[in-house]
This record gives C-alpha cells, structure tokens and sequence, in this order.
C-alpha cells in the first residue's frame, strides 16, 4: 500500500524502550505525522480508537513488506505525554525487528529521529509538566535504589515543583501590593496607607472594592457608609510580613543537608585507615565481588577504587584509598594524597582499624581514630576487622563498640569469614538514613545544584527587600521582588531559560 501524506510540521521518532534484545519493543513518534505515520506503517486510514491497543500487521511503506505484528496505540493531542499527537508501535523486540521499523519511518517525509531528551522536552514546552517534574522523570528512569525511586517519582509528580509554584504565587500576589500601592498612592481616593489585602477583613462581601489591580482589591470602605470612611491596613508593612515569611522558609528549605543531592547522587562513602588493615578486603565484601587487589604486602593500593552499591535501599558509592602513612615511595605519596583528597569529599568515612593491635578501650580507640586525621564533622563508621583473630580481648572490644556516642559507631568484623557483616550494614544503612532522611515524609528536598542556586539567589533578593528601612525606594523594592521570583521561575521553567533546558534535556536517554 501507499504511504499516506503526512501533516505538515516537525515529528519526532525514536525507539522509546532499552535497546538490546527484549521480548517487547516500543518505538514512539509525536508530532502533527504521528496519525499518518501509524497509518502508513499499518497500511490502513483507520486508526485505533484513542489510548486502545490493537493488534495490527506492521509494513514498509514502500515495499508492503510485513515487518511484524504487534500492537500500536493512538494518542491525539493534548491528552498524551507530550500533548502532541502520539502513536507507539509495541514490537518484537530483536534487533532486526526495531531496525527494520526504525528505517521504515525515517523514510516517511516529515519525519525525523528524536534527540535525548526530545519527548520529554516537548512535553515541558505544551505544559504536560515543568521542569522539576522532567528531571523527577529522568531520576526516576536512572534511579538504582528503592530510595531513589521513591525520591524521583515524588518529584515527578509534582510535589518540589508545586511548592516553588506556591512561593512564586506568594510573590506576585506581594508584588501586585507593592506595584498597586505605587501605581495608586498618589490618588485623590486612596490614601498613603489605603492598599490592603482583601482576605484580610472579616467579611469582605460587606464591603465595596475601592481600586482593582489585576483582580485583586486594594482598598475598601463599607456599603453602608460613604467614601469618606476608607477602610484600610498598610500595605507596605503587610508586604514587609509575607517577604519574611518567605524567606525564612526558603532559607529553612536550603537547609536540608543536601539529603536530595544525596540520595540522588548517591553517597560519597571513603574506606580509610593505615596499611595492611583489610580496607580493600572489606570492599570485596561489600560489592560481593573481587572489585580490588588483595596482598599481604602493606601498600599494594595505590590509587582510589570506586564502586557503587545499594545499601538498604540508598545509593552508596564507595571508594577504596591507600593506606594513610608516612610514604617513601613516591607512587606511594600519590596514592596517600589522593586519599587525603578523598577524604575531605567524603559525606561518609569507613575508618578500619586493625582490631587485634588496638587497646580495647575508649580512649585508645579514640586516639587511633584520631590518628587518621579524618574530616571534623563527617559522619564516621568504626569498622575493626580481623576479628577472627581477637583473643581474650574480643570481649571487652565488643563492649566498647556497643558504648557508642562520644565514640562513632564502632563494630567488629572479620572479612575473611564474613562475621559482623550484619551489624556493619545495619550501621551502615543507619547513617544512610540520617543523611538522606526518608523521601516520602515531610516536604519534599531538594534534589539538583541548581535548584540550590537560584534559591540562594530568591532568598538573597528577598533579604534586600528591606533594605533601608522606611527610606527605602519602593521602585527598587519591586524590582528585587521581580528578581526572586525571576530565579524561582528559572527552577520550574517559567521564565525563557533555554540554557537550562539545554543542560537538563541533554542528558536524557533517547525516547524519552
């Protein structure tokens, strides 16, 4: 059969699924083509009814050859994912069968593959989401552990991007006060202090709206009395109460600890501690797997080893370092100073000790921690290996361990037999919890650099709002309100950013 002429228009196609051999292949396209498109490849001007799969014999457009049978799915525009016109071909999945299909729509005019991040950029510009919900998206696609999963899709469906909708809503409605105020001020009716807002009287139906600035009331006096009884409360004051507000809620919302940016990104977790303790053996523990050499010979790791894991649920990504020591060789040192400088990123320190060379007692424990040198303030995990090797000691070792605080954490284990393994992921997913915090309760964190960014930026226009006191100019005062809200508009969206669209959407997988 012959292809049917397609709209006019740009339409995207892409293979929506993991490339690879699947049992089932989705391959999407959007756009004013789609309907012609999915006509063409079925051989038929009847389309399925909206949003039903149906069965149907897919075909090259130009040689009627069968390419497959699988079902395809029409969605007309704007009720799909990108409120264009849809369609989806759900295919087998071998690769001849996608590549075949692929071909036969990159030879339809009007058609042409999708860039990273395509469908879901279009979806942004149409209003099916905002930008925090697109990078909600793209965590969730990339998401490796059940927190993260959690995390993203709470983004995605709109949670982080409605509350900075509210904030950004809660300035327009501080700025039109502000503006009313200097737009009507010098009015014959209004008064230096007539501008009010509206939801601030009892019962506003008793009362007639003096002036109107984009909808809303700026100024009042009662039905049953005359002009010359204007009801009022200060405008400016009442402006200087909600800008506070905000920013000390904005302020208090950056101060999260990073626990988004770091489930998102996983944990900076860094195995440190001398020569010959058994840091890389607890690696190999860890992953499961013989990820790092191991030797008898102290000093045999000489660079940083990285690896990443699922540990109860969160993201941890695990460095190896070399032993901390005085060093005379040189490769050595290296190996030494790019563990110190891992060490002042970590977010969390598996500082292991050898367990049979260290008195068991608080205060020796203590100064052998103290001997590493580790970050002040970072979290620290005690991790005493060899414990297979503990004599009479083992018993007071292991009560020392379980006193806790002042001491960090501390537990015993054994990473030739694998005894203590579960105390040591019980802590450690303990402290995992403590610095990603659960992402299904309390308000939603934030997640990317650049959400921080521009709040910090809100938050420092919000603080010169006041600047000056009374003295100040109110022209100004506006402008940094206008400013505040400009950099919330720039993490939902709402503003021209195309060089943020460009920087979240390139790292998108194809189809998606």
């Amino acid at each position: 059969s012959s292809a049917v002429t397609l709209g006019g228009g740009d339409t995207i196609f892409a293979l929506s699924s993991a490339p690879g051999r699947c049992g089932v292949a989705v391959i999407r396209a959007s756009g004013p083509g789609s309907r012609g498109a999915l006509q063409s490849l079925t051989g038929t001007h009847k389309v399925p009814p909206a949003r039903v799969l149906a069965l149907r014999r897919i075909r090259d457009p130009d040689t009627a050859e069968t390419l497959d049978r699988g079902l395809v799915v029409w969605f007309p525009g704007p009720h799909s994912f990108t409120g264009e016109d849809c369609a989806e071909l759900h295919v087998h999945g071998g690769p001849a069968v996608v590549s075949g299909v692929l071909q036969a729509l990159g030879r339809l005019p009007g058609l042409r593959p999708a860039d990273p991040g395509e469908f879901t950029r279009r979806a942004f510009h149409h209003g099916k989401l905002d930008l925090t919900a697109a990078e909600g998206l793209g965590d969730l696609i990339g998401a490796g552990t059940e927190a993260q999963r959690r995390q993203a899709l709470r983004q995605m469906e709109g949670e982080l991007g409605q509350l900075y909708q509210r904030w950004s809503h809660t300035l327009t409605q501080a700025l039109a006060h502000l503006e009313a105020y200097i737009d009507f001020s010098e009015d014959d009716n209004v008064e230096e202090e007539v501008l009010s807002q509206g939801w601030l009287f009892p019962s506003s139906s008793l009362f007639v709206p003096l002036a109107r600035t984009r909808g809303l009331s700026w100024g009042f006096y009662p039905k049953s009395r005359g002009r010359d009884r204007v009801v009022t409360l200060g405008c400016v004051p009442a402006v200087d109460i909600t800008v506070r507000a905000l920013e000390q809620e904005i302020r208090g919302h950056l101060q999260d600890g990073r626990r988004g940016e770091l489930l998102r990104g996983g944990v900076r977790a860094v195995i440190a501690g001398p020569p010959n303790v058994g840091k890389s053996s607890l690696l190999n523990l860890l992953c499961r797997r013989p990820a790092a050499i191991v030797s008898p010979t102290a000093g045999t790791t000489r660079d940083v080893l990285e690896v990443a894991l699922d540990i109860g649920g969160y993201p941890l990504v695990l460095s190896d370092t070399a032993g901390l020591r005085q060093a005379s060789d040189p490769v050595e040192r290296e190996g030494v100073a790019r563990a110190r400088d891992r060490l002042c990123q970590a977010d969390l320190v598996l500082a292991v000790l050898d367990a049979t060379s260290v008195s068991p007692t608080p205060a020796a424990l203590g100064a052998a921690l103290a001997a590493l040198a580790t970050p002040p303030g970072t979290p620290c995990v005690l991790v005493l290996n060899k414990a297979d090797l503990l004599g009479d000691s083992r018993v007071s070792l292991s009560a020392t361990c379980a006193q806790g605080p002042p001491e960090p954490p501390a537990t015993l284990l054994s990473c030739k037999t694998g005894e203590g393994l579960q105390a040591l992921l019980e802590l450690l997913t303990q402290q995992l919890a403590q610095l990603c915090g659960d992402p299904l309760l309390g308000s939603p964190s934030l997640t990317q650099s650049r959400h921080s960014r521009h709040l910090r930026a809100c938050a420092a226009a919000l603080a010169q709002f006041g600047d000056n006191g009374d003295n100040r100019d109110l022209a100004v005062a506006a402008e940094r309100l206008r400013l505040a809200r400009r950099e919330l508009g720039r993490i939902t969206g709402h503003v021209d950013a195309e060089d943020i669209l460009d920087i979240i959407f390139r790292d998108f997988c194809v189809g998606k």
